[in-house]
């Protein structure tokens, strides 16, 4: 019984509880952090990184080592998911600058003036699609989008504030909105022959 008391313990403990108690050498409160958002995570890099499921789990891995290493100096003032997630955009930003995904966008296709995509245009599809193809047609479209527009795209759709996108992208709230609306209007001209699309991407 005493055991499974401490296991519901540290599933209801709190964020900080949890790290304090690793810090000060409880393995298994780590592994309850772990546990808690291992899911959230992985989906996250699942869809920053699509179609190279090795590259997720190598991102993933680093994500979790890297925050280990900077645990000591987490503080309180943000969720920590929101801190985690932006240690594996960092990670996901070396790994699209290394040229490790070749033929894939990087950074360098969003104009640093405006945000603006500087990719071009897929071809407009035709013609009454059922659920299933719309829906294969907005997966497309998505992970056409630059990194950091689809990244937006993708937190919002998890219900991440524009505060915590801006705290895990290192930009400002107005930059993380623009970003968004640039996604939108992208997803937008790249299924503009399909119908309900508006559907899709709410």
């Amino acid at each position: 019984m005493g055991n499974e008391t401490e296991q519901k313990h540290m599933k209801e403990a709190p964020d900080m509880v949890l790290i304090e108690a690793y810090l000060n050498g409880d393995q298994t409160a780590f592994a309850a952090l772990y546990e808690r958002y291992k899911r959230q995570l992985y989906a996250y890099l699942g869809r920053m990184i699509p179609q190279d499921p090795a590259s997720v789990d190598d991102v993933f891995q680093q994500t979790w080592m890297r925050a280990i290493r900077r645990l000591p100096d987490y503080r309180n003032r943000e969720l920590f998911l929101a801190w985690l997630m932006r240690i594996a955009h960092n990670l996901a930003v070396d790994f699209f600058r290394s040229g490790a995904r070749r033929g894939e966008q990087s950074l360098s296709d969003v104009d640093p003036e405006t945000d603006m995509p500087l990719t071009k245009e897929g071809d407009t599809p035709s013609g009454r699609l059922d659920r299933r193809e719309l829906g294969e047609a907005i997966d497309r479209a998505v992970r056409e989008l630059p990194p950091e527009l689809r990244e937006v795209f993708l937190l919002r759709q998890d219900g991440v504030s524009f505060r915590e996108i801006a705290e895990i992208q290192h930009c400002s709230i107005n930059t993380s909105l623009a970003r968004m609306r640039y996604a939108l209007n992208k997803l937008r001209a790249s299924l503009s022959g399909w119908s309900d699309t508006e559907e899709g991407m709410q």
